[in-house]
């Protein structure tokens, strides 16, 4: 995936310029393109370097020759979650997905064929592969939804990257407040798209535009398999993460129940544009849609040490083959406010999750 097309792509959202610290953010290549704080260029740039080495060569010797000593010299504490805050946004990606990834486990049945995905040894997703009869019965809704090109299509090109602004704009989140915030976005956003290729690969279905030439796809259709949509399980985990974070600072939105339903709605419509884009099937929006709310259910409960009631996601294409994928489908599956089972909180999530949450107070510590 491309970077942070969402600031480039529209720019009414000149809100979100700030946040070119997100630049690189690929998606699901481990956030290896995020520079940091890509406007503080300072020496960063060749001219700059060299002119600092000049500059360093001239005032140096003003320092004298003398050893160091050890006196005073404190190194930094090992193995610590606030080291987080030294280490550069990408390389805190890295750490969050390696202490993500161990908890994970996929099985495939071949007799199904039928994938499924375990979060700490439970069973949260499993789909039985979609039939050709229901590829088939599919495609119609993708030519269908192309009508709605012609108004949706800057919310497509937009959303080829980091998409998380489109959530911003519900939450009044601005890169000034909310830096931490939109970065835990990215992070989540990388993570869940990169669950969902293992589902991907072992079902291994076809996309519309391969069924039937007529579907003409406003974007390249991605390399990889169509089901369950990456977009989707990324949207809707990324809902999912901030309605759990906006609910533990309850007194932040005087219309904090509204704000999360179309938190949920907002994930639903950047699913849909994948089906207008010509694609993904309906189906594979609801599969990423089920799978995308388990994702996020397990990183809130990482990060908070609380794990919204949600039972598992089990699903069967072909048991509605002409099915769409619309809102009500996905009411009865979102989580309910309140309590939820505990868990223990990881330390690097919960560092991520705290420097977020310490955005939404209404008063700077100690006012």
């Amino acid at each position: 995936m491309s970077a942070y097309g969402l600031a480039h792509g529209l720019h009414g959202l000149h809100g979100l310029h700030g946040l070119h610290g997100l630049h690189g953010l690929h998606g699901l290549h481990g956030l290896h393109g995020l520079h940091g704080l890509h406007g503080l260029h300072g020496l960063g740039n060749p001219a700059g370097l060299a002119g600092g080495q000049t500059s360093a060569a001239a005032l140096m010797p003003a320092a004298g020759h003398a050893p160091l000593t050890a006196a005073g010299v404190t190194n930094i504490a090992p193995n610590s979650p606030a080291n987080m805050a030294r280490w550069q946004p990408d390389v805190r990606g890295q750490l969050l997905s390696l202490s993500f990834a161990p908890r994970l486990a996929y099985a495939f049945d071949a007799a199904g064929p039928r994938a499924t995905v375990s979060f700490d040894g439970s069973a949260i997703w499993a789909s039985t592969r979609p039939s050709e009869a229901t590829l088939a019965a599919q495609v119609g809704h993708v030519r269908a939804y192309a009508d709605q090109r012609g108004d949706r299509g800057a919310e497509i090109l937009s959303q080829m990257g980091f998409f998380g602004g489109y959530f911003g704009l519900i939450l009044g989140l601005s890169e000034a407040r909310n830096a931490k915030t939109y970065e835990l976005l990215a992070h989540v956003q990388d993570l869940s798209g990169a669950v969902s290729m293992l589902p991907k690969h072992m079902l291994a279905c076809r996309r519309p535009d391969e069924i039937d030439l007529r579907v003409a796809p406003l974007i390249a259709t991605p390399g990889h398999s169509a089901y369950p949509s990456g977009h989707a399980t990324q949207a809707f985990a990324m809902a999912m993460v901030l309605a759990a974070l906006i609910r533990s600072v309850p007194g932040h939105y005087p219309d904090l129940d509204k704000r999360v339903d179309l938190l949920f709605r907002q994930a639903h419509r950047i699913a849909v544009n994948r089906t207008v884009a010509g694609v993904h099937f309906p189906m594979d929006s609801l599969a990423g849609a089920r799978l995308g709310l388990q994702v996020g259910r397990a990183l809130v409960g990482l990060m908070s040490g609380s794990l919204p009631a949600l039972p598992p996601a089990s699903l069967d294409p072909n048991a509605d083959p002409g099915r769409d994928f619309l809102f009500a489908d996905i009411l009865p599956h979102l989580p309910q406010a309140g309590a939820g089972d505990a868990l223990s909180r990881d330390p690097l999530f919960a560092w991520a999750w705290d420097q977020a949450r310490a955005e939404f107070a209404l008063a700077a510590p100690g006012v």
